[in-house]
């Protein structure tokens, strides 16, 4: 007996084969129109006078921003850039740099579903001179612009506005096409401040037309504020949907005159060893603002002077507006220790403004100026005794910062706390926790039954070695 065939089967079975057909043959008509649309861009760097490739070079896109991407070429100097999708056709800049060598840019026009090759670019050495045979230079007409090149800058530092000498800088660019030809004239260039302080700096012109030589110039002015202005010129190419833009140039603002309300000056160390030791350095260092609460110009000099010891005579301020200088102990010194130490400038008006700090050039230590009070060294079993510690150098000031002030106490039972292993601070004045501290000496052994007798003994050493050592006992 037969089977009998089901129409609705079949019906079924062929709808379903017609639509996998259909769905395969869209699945490969888009990657057919994706793949359509890449571009792939190859080419090779040689060395423009051995012909040897260039291995190690890294290559990049540089315009268009929205295509820009790097590779590096292979040991036989070539390189390659796949699956770039375009819809129109876009005019690249391709550029190839390497340590040792001068940098080489090329342009090309990509079409998309195409390959582009940029085979033998040449690359020449830094040392190598240029070719100078006739027939080696490219001839023709000049091409649309492919870069912006700086040739010139008048300043690279000038003044905040109204503060005296020069206030603004001239720069000068100079178009090239992909050739590095100048362009022809009538290209309009633009100048955008990019970074800077925003105190009011500006451009003149924000555009200007090149001349017959490729060339245009603007000017920066300088503001009310100091900083590093940073500055782009740039083409636009609607023609090719390019925008050339120049490498950044910087040009600092420097600050105006020395203000007395922004002139301060401070001392490393207050209480330097500078009394009985010759040579002993301590820096001391200004900073110098302007009207603007900037730093004042670069290489402003600062005169210095010292009631004791010798003192470098001047320094001149660096781009923070600071200057530094050594005291140096040494004759005169103080009568009381104590000395005052002068920095004097000049303001706008050429009238002398001066900021002063006091100094303490002290000494060495001696055993008549260590005292312990009160003068009891034995204490009943379980008890205890807190004492007073004034420890000053031979003219009863401060020690010198950094000396070591050490108590001792010889006794297994009592136990030793407080001010016992002591740093002299960086302070000028006497005072608690400079010449006067304390320290306890308590018997907290329950175990013991007798009363307790000890010596206390302060040892005193200087950061250069000078000593002194005082016993205390019954």
């Amino acid at each position: 007996m037969k089977t009998q065939k089901n129409p609705l089967r079949r019906q079924i079975t062929l709808f379903s084969g017609l639509f996998l057909a259909l769905l395969l043959s869209s699945c490969s008509f888009f990657t057919e129109s994706e793949t359509n649309n890449a571009v792939t861009i190859t080419g090779q760097a040689l060395h423009e006078t051995t012909g040897d490739p260039v291995a190690d070079a890294i290559v990049r896109i540089t315009q268009p921003q929205a295509f820009q991407e790097t590779t590096v070429t292979d040991s036989n100097g070539r390189f390659t850039f796949r699956n770039i999708r375009i819809e129109t056709d876009v005019q690249f800049t391709i550029e190839i740099t390497k340590d040792n060598f001068h940098t080489s840019t090329r342009q090309i026009t990509a079409t998309p579903g195409t390959e582009v090759s940029v085979d033998n670019v040449q690359m020449r050495l830094l040392t190598e001179e240029p070719p100078d045979d006739d027939d080696e230079e490219v001839s023709g007409e000049s091409g649309g612009a492919a870069a912006l090149i700086l040739t010139n800058i008048t300043e690279q530092a000038i003044n905040i506005r109204e503060t005296g000498g020069i206030v603004n800088s001239a720069f000068t660019f100079v178009a090239q096409d992909s050739a590095g030809r100048a362009i022809d004239a009538g290209q309009t260039v633009f100048f955008e401040i990019v970074a800077g302080p925003d105190g009011g700096e500006e451009l003149t012109p924000l555009s200007a037309q090149t001349n017959a030589s490729g060339s245009v110039t603007s000017n920066l002015f300088s503001g009310y504020s100091a900083g590093v202005v940073k500055i782009e010129a740039r083409i636009e190419r609607p023609d090719v949907g390019l925008t050339i833009r120049s490498k950044p140039i910087t040009i600092a603002i420097h600050g105006g005159y020395p203000d007395l309300d922004h002139f301060s000056i401070a001392i490393q160390t207050y209480n330097f060893e500078g009394w009985a030791i010759n040579g002993v350095r301590n820096q001391v260092t200004v900073i110098v603002g302007d009207k603007f609460s900037n730093p004042v110009k670069p290489d402003t000099p600062v005169y210095f002077g010292t009631e004791g010891g010798i003192i470098q005579g001047s320094g001149f301020t660096d781009t923070d507006g600071q200057a530094t200088v050594d005291l140096i102990s040494g004759d005169p010194r103080p009568a009381d220790g104590y000395g005052v130490v002068t920095a004097v400038t000049y303001d706008e008006n050429d009238n002398e403004i001066s900021k002063q700090i006091p100094v303490l050039f002290s000494g060495p230590p001696s055993s008549g100026n260590i005292t312990v009070a009160p003068e009891v060294f034995n204490i009943p079993a379980g008890g205890g005794q807190t004492y007073s510690l004034t420890v000053t150098d031979i003219n009863g000031n401060p020690l010198p910062s950094g000396t070591s002030v050490t108590v001792e106490m010889e006794n297994d039972v009592l136990t030793l706390s407080g001010d016992a292993d002591i740093i002299i601070p960086n302070s000028l004045d006497p005072g608690v926790g400079i010449t006067e501290f304390s320290f306890s000496v308590r018997d907290n052994d329950d175990e013991n039954v007798d009363p307790q007798s000890y010596d206390i003994t302060i040892v005193i050493q200087t950061p250069n070695g000078y000593t002194a050592r005082r016993t205390f006992s019954d």
